[in-house]
């Protein structure tokens, strides 16, 4: 069954509004004579809705020695959870961003006819702004809040509920004059409860490690797939859409979560090699040997040299090679690709592995390549953080993506070899050596008159 519905969370899939929920927790606690709490700590409390977040709060600020049970408590906890709701409404988007990769994410599944669909416990007004003032509103077919939602008499449950995600697929159907099942959607969530409720309603999961929540109780939910971020699904829409044991590769990079190049990327990479008549290929990075598989069966002439620096995905890239029908035409090998002696030389240099090494590849490899060959590299856009710094606030990814800003710099400015840019996949580039014919020619004038 095709995946054609993307069903979104909203806090920890979407975006990271942890400092302005905390933010707004704390003013309310304030407001009526509480101690604040810790912003981590109310961050962990997110993920099951409002009332819970306030509840969770409250007895921290108190050391549990706030009861909602009495009268009085009672009280209490509707009149902060009001002014949270009410303070939080004023200030939704203060220190709040999409998660990397996000509205990359949506514009790819809007192209290619997917329906989208953000499902979250908090009340859909709120929702609805953040996602204007994101500039990702346009892109969700249902935005479905906490709140109640006077449609067929139903209300939404809170999750782990399917109430919700129930809801939200029959307002889509109606909406669309469309009949998708349960079975032609996929759930993102970062909560144990986000994943819980998927599962009730019968679709794919997809477990997002990187969120609010703590990624350790993620796993014991046993979500169909997990990725760092939501973004990294981009890589298998097209697998999604079609009977997934069709391309048991792509299926397995989907379950493990190991990278692979994007559909467009690798067709690109395909037709250069059948238009340039390519004979042989060096891949640096192997993962599970999908890309070395489909080079090698371009074509019985094409011989494909590949390393994995990864124990486990060497392996399993080993048996993947075996049962291909092309292990004849693949050299696989296990190292560090800065260390290990590759033999011969190439018509294509494949650079595809660790994102901070592309500068040091592609010096170690240059002298390698036949005289009209080229190297192809792939990701320079990275989920478009490198075109937009601002998808990203984690520490690392923005680190990663100035090394690939530098590359692009070191490609742009190489005196050696001039590089074409293309916004396929990833962001792909094609660097080739330069005419040397003219310089050569100087060099050999120059020399004669030093003789001379």
């Amino acid at each position: 069954m095709s995946v054609e519905v993307y069903i979104f969370d909203l806090d920890g899939v979407i975006i990271n509004s942890g400092e302005d929920i905390a933010d707004g927790v704390n003013a309310a606690l304030k407001q009526f004579g509480y101690w604040s709490v810790g912003k981590e700590r109310i961050i962990s409390f997110i993920g099951d809705g409002e009332k819970n977040l306030i509840l969770r709060s409250l007895k921290a600020s108190t050391k549990k020695k706030f009861d909602e049970t009495t009268e009085y408590g009672s009280k209490q906890l509707n009149s902060v959870r009001q002014f949270y709701h009410e303070y939080y409404a004023k200030n939704p988007v203060v220190h709040t961003y999409l998660y990397a990769g996000i509205k990359e994410l949506l514009k790819v599944l809007k192209a290619k006819n997917k329906k989208n669909i953000l499902v979250t416990n908090k009340p859909s007004d709120i929702a609805g702004l953040i996602l204007k003032k994101l500039e990702v509103f346009d892109y969700f077919d249902i935005i479905t809040g906490g709140d109640t939602l006077n449609f067929q008499g139903k209300t939404v449950a809170v999750k782990p509920d399917p109430e919700g995600l129930i809801l939200s697929l029959d307002r889509l159907n109606q909406k669309c004059n469309s009949q998708f099942k349960n079975e032609n959607c996929i759930f993102f969530g970062d909560s144990p409860t986000d994943i819980q409720a998927g599962k009730a309603f019968g679709c794919l999961t997809a477990a997002i490690r990187g969120g609010l929540s703590d990624k350790n109780l993620l796993s014991p939910e046993k979500a169909d797939f997990s990725f760092s971020v939501a973004s990294e699904i981009e890589k298998f829409i097209d697998t999604l859409s079609k009977d997934v044991q069709k391309s048991e590769l792509k299926s397995q990079a989907l379950k493990n979560e190991i990278p692979i190049i994007q559909d467009e990327g690798s067709d690109f990479i395909c037709s250069y090699i059948k238009e340039h008549n390519v004979k042989s290929i060096f891949e640096i990075g192997t993962a599970i040997a999908y890309s070395s598989i489909r080079f090698a069966m371009l074509s019985p002439d094409i011989k494909v040299t590949t390393i994995e620096i990864d124990r486990e995905r060497f392996e399993a890239a080993q048996k993947n090679i075996e049962e291909s029908g092309v292990k004849d035409q693949i050299t696989s090998i296990f190292g560090n690709a800065l260390e290990e002696k590759i033999n011969g030389n190439f018509d294509l240099i494949f650079i595809d592995a660790a994102k901070a090494q592309y500068i040091n590849f592609f010096e170690k490899f240059k002298n390698q390549l036949n005289p009209d060959g080229v190297f192809i590299s792939d990701n320079l856009s990275f989920h478009g953080m490198v075109e937009d710094l601002s998808l990203t606030r984690n520490y690392s990814t923005i680190k990663l993506v100035k090394k690939i800003r530098k590359y692009i710099e070191f490609l742009k400015n190489n005196e050696e070899f001039e590089t074409q840019f293309y916004s396929v996949g990833d962001g792909i580039s094609v660097s080739r050596r330069k005419n040397k014919t003219l310089a050569e020619s100087v060099s050999t004038v120059a020399q004669k008159a030093s003789d001379d």
